[in-house]
């Protein structure tokens, strides 16, 4: 059963509305196993929770009727339903608090055993509003930042299992707001799609007290989604992987509230290799989970140069037990299909994501590898990476834009591909039309240091972007980053109709001459042969499944003619060839493929 069809009745989307359904879609479903959800599967998530408040709330106040706490049901609901009414933003800030969730279930178990229990809490979310007792700290590093709440304060956050922190005093909460940004800096200079998915969805921080020995301990609960729970690490690195950890298994426990990967309770126990006691299955489903990005974190940091021994220690350690956790899921037996598709997919996630290895490189290093592979002086060239292929780099990302700057020189130009994170496979769009300058208003180029960061094309592509004279195509979905002599050139008038085909930067990147750099990645991330498909009459009509050969097979022909240089930057394989030249030869191989289908 594909993930496309996988759902479960939800509630309303606010008091008073029929029961919606809510679907998790293939493409979110997989992106959501390998830790790469991002906005788009955090705002689907988000749904699932209002819809899940609203069906409590509705429960709340059936189970309360006739009970003394009726009346104290009855007019939250009834204020909720207003203020629904009048203010739609108020009303969905009120239902996501984090610990909503958890009071409303210790009400309906109480309510529902016949036991009295106090509603006074409840009172106060529609109330009018005062002072916020929480102190709000706001994260912001080359232009990605969002507000999150220290909760130092309030009920029910007893939940996350360890002792709290007292309320924060002025100084304290200025040493949060310090390590915090520091974390953010990481996270989003680094761990771009992390930071995407936090940035969506974490709303809420609760201080914690360390363990009497002093050791660090965080933790996230199932029924308070939007929280994370936190002492304060010394080290910003381990604050920003305390937060990817944790909000992993913030997001896991709301993907299970849309769709079960497991069945009910049994009694048998599982090896979780981090822990000493054996765990039921679905505690160790959430533990490979957030251990995947513990994994992804510290490879991350292995790749970015920015880890050193640390790093590629914790990498090694992270990677081999969660691949021996997921080898324990599989063969568990209590996986639904859907636990089975989405532990795969999570498998293939920590063992295609490998081990940098080898000495530290620098730009002295790269620059002789490039210019090996014939990258020359005024090139103006579109480059897909993977980075982590080239082995540990000193500052990472940074340093070899640095390098590939260096070769091209000033009177070249670097170009990487930056779709939103909302962007459908450029091969599943239709081709439409481009629209002609004289007929369409100009879309002039972006700063691309203040805009959203790009999705699943690798820290490269994000080091490029973040640079200040980066300019940025303003196409919605499908944009192009340049730096250099052609940027202005090539991002400008990039129109809505027209993602990848002739008035897109991939035309234009043709009348240059330019040419197309793979650094450890295959034919199959090659974004000039979507060029090629605008050219095929009657592409628009087809599935990408319809179309044959593939991009990796057409690249394989291509390469077999001899007009691909191959050679290797650092440890990555990579090729180098003219776009134009294999965009041409696409056009010939898709067109006979779809002849023949």
């Amino acid at each position: 059963m594909s993930t496309a069809t996988h759902r479960r009745s939800g509630g309303p989307s606010h008091p008073g509305e029929a029961l919606v359904r809510h679907t998790v879609p293939a493409p979110v479903f997989s992106a959501l196993a390998r830790a790469r959800g991002g906005a788009t599967a955090v705002n689907l998530l988000r749904g699932g929770q209002l819809s899940k408040r609203t069906l409590m709330l509705r429960a709340l106040r059936q189970a309360a009727g006739g009970r003394p706490e009726e009346s104290v049901a009855e007019a939250a609901y009834r204020g909720l339903v207003e203020l629904n009414r009048r203010d739609r933003t108020a009303w969905r800030d009120i239902m996501l608090r984090p610990y909503l969730d958890e009071g409303l279930t210790r009400a309906l178990t109480a309510l529902e055993s016949g036991l009295p229990t106090d509603l006074r809490w409840l009172e106060q979310l529609t109330s009018p509003p005062g002072p916020e007792p929480w102190h709000r700290v706001h994260l912001a590093c080359d232009g990605n930042g969002f507000e999150l709440r220290l909760a130092d304060r309030g009920p029910f956050r007893e939940i996350h299992g360890h002792p709290l922190a007292e309320p924060l005093t002025a100084e304290q909460v200025q040493e949060w707001t310090r390590a915090l940004r520091a974390a953010w800096t990481v996270l989003v200079r680094r761990h771009p799609w992390h930071a995407e998915a936090i940035a969506a969805g974490l709303t809420t921080l609760v201080p914690l007290l360390p363990n009497p020995d002093g050791t660090e301990v965080s933790s996230a609960a199932r029924r308070a989604f939007g929280a994370v729970a936190a002492s304060l690490p010394a080290d910003p690195v381990l604050l920003a992987l305390t937060l990817v950890h944790e909000f992993l298994h913030v997001q896991l426990g709301a993907l299970l509230d849309l769709l079960p990967l497991h069945g009910g309770h049994t009694d048998a126990r599982y090896h979780a290799p981090w822990r000493p006691d054996p765990r039921p299955v679905g505690a160790l489903l959430q533990g490979t989970y957030a251990h995947l990005g513990v994994t992804d974190f510290w490879r991350t940091e292995c790749a970015s140069g920015a880890g050193g021994a640390r790093a590629r220690r914790e990498h090694r350690v992270w990677r081999e037990h969660t691949d021996a956790a997921v080898d324990t899921l599989l063969g568990s037996g209590e996986l639904l299909p859907a636990g089975r598709q989405f532990v795969t997919e999570l498998r293939g996630a920590v063992r295609r994501r490998p081990v940098p290895a080898g000495v530290l490189r620098n730009r002295a290093d790269l620059v002789p590898d490039l210019r090996r592979l014939g990258l020359r002086d005024g090139d103006t060239v579109l480059v897909h990476s993977a980075l982590s292929t080239v082995g540990p780099v000193a500052k990472g990302a940074d340093t070899v834009v640095d390098a590939l700057l260096e070769v091209v020189g000033p009177n070249g130009t670097l170009v990487v591909y930056t779709p939103a994170p909302d962007d459908p496979p450029a091969s599943r769009r239709p081709a439409a039309p481009p629209q002609h300058p004289e007929e369409t208003p100009s879309r002039m180029p972006v700063p691309a240091k203040d805009t959203a960061p790009s999705f699943g094309v690798g820290v490269l592509a994000e080091a490029v972007r973040t640079r200040p004279a980066a300019l940025r195509s303003a196409h919605p979905h499908s944009s192009f980053t340049a730096l250099g002599a052609q940027a202005e050139y090539l991002t400008s008038g990039h129109f809505p109709d027209c993602a990848l085909g002739e008035e897109s930067p991939l035309g234009r990147l043709e009348k240059l001459h330019a040419r197309v750099l793979l650094m450890g990645v295959g034919f199959d991330v090659c974004t000039a042969f979507h060029l090629a498909e605008y050219r095929i009459p009657g592409r628009g009509r087809r599935r990408h499944s319809d179309v044959v050969p593939s991009f990796a097979e057409v690249g394989a022909g291509y390469e077999a003619t001899g007009a691909v240089r191959s050679g290797r930057i650092g440890h990555a394989d990579c090729r180098l060839f003219d776009l134009g030249d294999a965009v041409a030869f696409a056009v010939g191989r898709l067109a006979d493929g779809l002849a023949r289908d």
